[in-house]
């Protein structure tokens, strides 16, 4: 395992923008082949005020072990010419490492969001394989536009150890296939406050079919009252358990409870015979004297 600290600008004295009014800007940076590396540490830093004064332009800044492709989605639904057009993946994207965006220019440090946040990325474990890492920044203004005077500086603290070839070869194909280009990404469910009521906690609260009974009366009786455990099983006849079958198919209330009828095996106390193991057909009876020993017959 070694642990490095990489170093790198991306400096430009004007940056123009294209008929879309987008520009792309990237850059590689070379790394140690065959290993596994960690991304532990991220950082940016605008070493320059971008100009032209009253400049106003939307940034975004991905870096990964591939370059980031632009898509079809929409930066901002603003009212611009282009509606800022053509973003990078999202953050929470595979291929994504780290990604800030933010407003640029008017003589101002650029005010920019980041993924993973500050503190972790002062401290986080993203993982892989490529010998390589992109910068890959993405510029959106207005068409034919010229932006002035644009460095940035990034560090990078990695953490990389070698793997067997089989396993670098994999770990790099996954990779190449998370950075494919997803034009539009649409991953989202819709719902609503009828379908979350009824779909999520459907008997409980807002009612439903329930699926079982519960315990009867009965068994809580034999636990907490001196009832005879010996008295006999009762037998369960074939209406009985269409009757439970139809009980248990029937629609209850929020708030109404979901009756007495419950299951049989949920007891608390069996009665004699009903015990866990083999039982012994035609098994003689026993008295009990006062003392506790068993009497023969």
């Amino acid at each position: 395992m070694a642990i490095e600290i990489v170093k790198e600008t991306i400096e430009l004295e004007s940056v123009t923008l294209d008929a879309d009014g987008n520009a792309f800007l990237q850059k590689r940076l070379n790394l140690a082949p065959g290993r596994v590396s960690e991304l532990l540490q991220t950082d940016l830093f605008e070493d320059s005020f971008t100009g032209p004064d009253n400049l106003n332009v939307r940034m975004e800044v991905v870096v990964g072990p591939y370059p980031a492709i632009p898509t079809d989605m929409y930066f901002s639904e603003t009212a611009f010419p282009n509606n800022y057009q053509n973003r990078y993946p999202s953050a929470g994207d595979d291929s994504v490492l780290f990604k800030a965006n933010g407003i640029v220019g008017d003589l101002t440090p650029t005010t920019y969001n980041q993924f993973p946040s500050a503190q972790i990325a002062a401290n986080q474990k993203m993982a892989f394989y490529s010998d390589h890492l992109y910068i890959s920044f993405h510029i959106m203004g207005a068409p034919t536009q010229v932006i002035q005077n644009f460095a940035w500086s990034f560090m990078f603290t990695i953490n990389s150890k070698k793997v067997p070839s089989l396993t670098h070869s994999i770990g790099v194909l996954a990779e190449s296939h998370n950075a494919m280009c997803a034009l539009v990404m649409s991953n989202g469910h819709m719902q609503s406050l009828a379908t979350l009521r009824g779909n999520v906690f459907p008997m409980w609260r807002f009612g439903g079919i329930r699926p079982e009974h519960m315990i009867t009366p009965i068994a809580a009786n034999a636990y907490f009252l001196p009832i005879n455990t010996r008295d006999a099983e009762t037998m369960t006849t074939t209406p009985g358990i269409r009757q439970a079958v139809a009980d248990a198919r029937q629609m209850s209330a929020y708030d109404a409870a979901f009756g007495d009828r419950r299951p049989d095996w949920i007891r608390m106390h069996l009665n004699a015979g009903v015990v866990a193991g083999p039982v012994r057909d035609q098994w003689p009876p026993i008295k009990h004297a006062d003392n506790g020993n068993v009497r023969m017959l």
